[in-house]
């Protein structure tokens, strides 16, 4: 089963500060799909740049505010009408670029309590769940382990689980980042099965320095790919990893597991 892989432009082709200067690059490197942040200021060059060069956006992020909530305000209490906002932004957005999938970032736990949070994360996905059917939109939820983001909500896999069968609909998947997913928990053979159901996009980095599949590190995504492609999963797979060098000379990875783009 071929693979299908995306740049993830958070990471990759930041050799150039705009999100649509990162779409032409990973075009020209041979990736036929991207990942983007809400683009925010730049959003009809971003709109154009998937015009002319056709690429396909796998995912988009939610729009972010700042300060409390610059990773997400899925979870934040009090911040319901900023939710609403960035839901309805990033919307409109991923209508214009063709993209079915908006990951709806969950934000930093502050001063309100885990309960609170949960509470108003819970309110929010389901209200999100009913507009992303209208629009034909899939949402996706993602733990991220706390080395890398200390004071993020949604850092447990079981709380993912629970939290898709609360809402229950099937406009709210899983996004499961094997980074992630091997430091917070590991397990990932058995974690493909337990989660398979729920899973509705995938993105990959070595562990634990978020370098390409290939580099030293606590994975052998040889196996990896071979546990996806047993899963039957054949969306796009996000490169969601910081370059060691440079993002084109890291793309060798790819032949060393007889991946194409």
């Amino acid at each position: 089963m071929a693979l299908k892989f995306a740049a993830n432009l958070n990471f990759l082709f930041t050799e150039v500060a705009s999100i649509a200067e990162r779409i032409s690059l990973a075009h020209k490197a041979g990736f036929r799909a991207v990942e983007i942040p809400y683009p925010r200021s730049e959003e009809a060059a971003v709109v154009k740049a998937r015009e002319e060069t056709g690429i396909k956006v796998a995912l988009l992020n939610i729009a972010l505010g700042t300060n409390e909530l610059q990773l997400g305000a899925t979870s934040v209490p009090g911040a319901e009408k900023h939710f609403q906002t960035h839901l309805t932004e990033t919307i409109n957005l991923a209508k214009q670029l063709q993209c079915q999938k908006i990951h709806l970032m969950s934000g930093l736990v502050k001063t309100s309590s885990r309960e609170e949070h949960l509470a108003t994360y819970l309110a929010n996905l389901k209200y999100a769940a009913g507009v992303l059917e209208k629009e034909n939109i899939v949402g996706v939820i993602e733990p991220i382990n706390q080395y890398s983001v200390p004071s993020y909500f949604m850092n447990c896999y079981d709380m993912a689980v629970n939290v898709l069968n609360d809402v229950n609909s099937k406009n709210l998947k899983l996004l499961l980042d094997i980074f992630h997913r091997q430091l917070i928990r590991g397990n990932v053979s058995n974690g493909f099965e337990e989660l398979s159901q729920y899973i509705g996009h995938i993105q990959i980095a070595q562990v634990p320095h978020r370098h390409e599949p290939d580099q030293a590190g606590e994975l052998d995504y040889g196996y990896v790919f071979e546990l996806i492609a047993k899963a039957g999963y054949a969306d796009w797979i996000g490169c969601e990893y910081k370059p060691k060098t440079t993002t084109n000379e890291g793309l060798k990875w790819l032949d060393k597991y007889g991946q194409k783009l």
